[in-house]
């Protein structure tokens, strides 16, 4: 496969270096000749491709035989008097020139730390490593876990500001025991102090917290909240305690472990904390819900009732009614009224004894729930509150429909009454004709049994 330009630049730049071996020097990014040299085949050739591409150099200096040459002198065994070669990182070139890694991360600490990536390629001199060889070295791997955390922990932070040596980050929130919230500064200035720490703890568990994924989640500012706080109080009881008088972005990344874990104390306490909430507003709702229901019960009942003062007033007619068959045709449409009202009534009860079924169903399962997933006494114990409300007022609205049943039939006793007193006259004179005509009939029947039975007797 072809390689980049930037690789085959990189390449010929360290085989240029390596091959003056001990003429040539390098410091502070600037690769020097320190006497005069006859240049090798092999030395011209990388040496004419570096002035080629110089533009890819913030300085690039090169004479031969004491004068400033172009691509023509460079030759095998011409005499390279002078050369001077100046990096020119993150603007030009993508590579740099190192002693070794802790040099690395020394010339790199403001950059990394204000967001910079490692160069594309590197050269460590003093250990003869190319960053695109398959050695790895364990603090690269480690700087990576760095960067990251760098990255979050700027991201959460309220303020962060570049510094001339890193950068300073401020958490604004209220800690353990303080009455206002107090400002947190934490200063990164030096990456090799961090790269030199033991073990950095893992970010993966927390990094969805500043994902743009979950940035629509419900909580998610809630846990950044969280983090903070934990960032907050453990930092300064860590500072507070420290006797080794370290900086502090050493003790923030050598306890980051403990952060974690206070962040993930609180935030258990919240989510309990929320789900206790949560429980209990599922806990009124079902019971404002039932209360509701068998509130409308009674209600069903007293509309329909309304219909009882309309038959009392409907009863006046019976006061200018004088046929008896009027009579009986309003004292029918009471009857059937209250009859309605009685079924009516009936099917109220039915729905009332369902809901109260349906309600212990309910609050039943939310009693299970509450025990297996809730530690919190208060919160069962209104559970049972609203459980006993709901039955005393189920109890009350049974004792109320009780009353409805036997008021449903009033107008029906009233109206028979009133037809009693006002025709019982006529009443008793029907009365004793039905009773003549009964009597009339029975004589009736024995006579014709006397007619069937007594011939056959005196045949005998």
């Amino acid at each position: 496969m072809k390689m980049k330009m930037i690789d085959i630049l990189f390449d010929k730049t360290v085989k240029l270096f390596k091959s003056f071996e001990d003429v040539i020097s390098y410091e502070n990014g600037i690769i020097c000749l320190k006497k005069e040299i006859n240049l090798s085949s092999e030395q011209a050739c990388f040496l004419r491709y570096l002035f080629e591409h110089k533009d890819k150099f913030r300085k690039f200096e090169v004479e031969v035989d004491w004068a400033e040459a172009d691509v023509s002198h460079i030759v095998p065994s011409a005499e390279c008097t002078a050369l001077k070669i100046e990096f020119n990182l993150y603007a030009g070139n993508r590579f740099c020139f190192y002693k070794n890694e802790a040099d690395l991360f020394e010339k790199l600490s403001v950059f990394l730390i204000q967001g910079k990536s490692l160069p594309d390629y590197y050269y460590f001199i003093e250990d003869d490593f190319r960053s695109d060889s398959e050695l790895v070295y364990p603090s690269l791997i480690k700087l990576k876990i760095i960067s990251k955390w760098i990255e979050f922990l700027t991201k959460i932070s309220d303020i962060d500001k570049k510094t001339d040596d890193g950068i300073a980050l401020y958490y604004f929130i209220k800690g353990e025991g303080d009455k206002f919230a107090k400002p947190l500064e934490v200063k990164l200035n030096r990456f090799v102090d961090l790269v030199n720490i033991g073990e950095i703890s893992s970010i993966e568990d927390i990094s969805n917290l500043i994902s743009k994924d979950e940035s629509g989640n419900l909580h998610h500012r809630d846990r950044q909240s969280f983090f903070k706080l934990a960032l907050v109080d453990t930092l300064r009881r860590l500072v507070k305690d420290d006797s080794t008088k370290q900086a502090e972005s050493v003790i923030l990344f050598s306890n980051l472990d403990k952060i974690k874990n206070t962040y993930y104390e609180h935030y258990d306490i919240f989510i309990h904390n929320f789900a206790i909430g949560e429980f209990q507003l599922q806990v009124e709702e079902k019971g404002f819900d039932y209360a509701e229901k068998v509130s409308a019960v009674l209600n069903d009942i007293q509309i329909r009732l309304y219909a009882i003062p309309v038959v009392l007033v409907s009863l006046g007619a019976l006061a200018k009614v004088d046929d008896i068959y009027s009579y009986l045709f309003i004292i029918s449409g009471v009857i059937i009224t209250a009859l309605f009202n009685h079924w009516m009534i009936n099917d109220q009860v039915l729905r009332l004894e369902q809901i109260e079924k349906s309600c212990c169903f309910t609050f039943e399962k939310l009693r299970v729930q509450g025990n297996e997933k809730l530690e919190s006494c208060d919160t069962l114990k209104n559970l049972e509150e609203i459980v006993g409300n709901i039955k005393s007022r189920v109890a009350d609205r049974n004792t109320k429909i009780t009353y409805y049943k036997l008021f449903c039939w009033v107008p029906t006793i009233i109206s028979i009454i009133l037809l009693f007193f006002k025709e019982s006259k006529e009443i008793l004179i029907y009365i004793n004709v039905i009773n003549y005509n009964i009597i009339d009939f029975i004589y009736g029947i024995c006579d014709a049994i006397r007619e069937l039975t007594v011939p056959g007797m005196l045949n005998v």
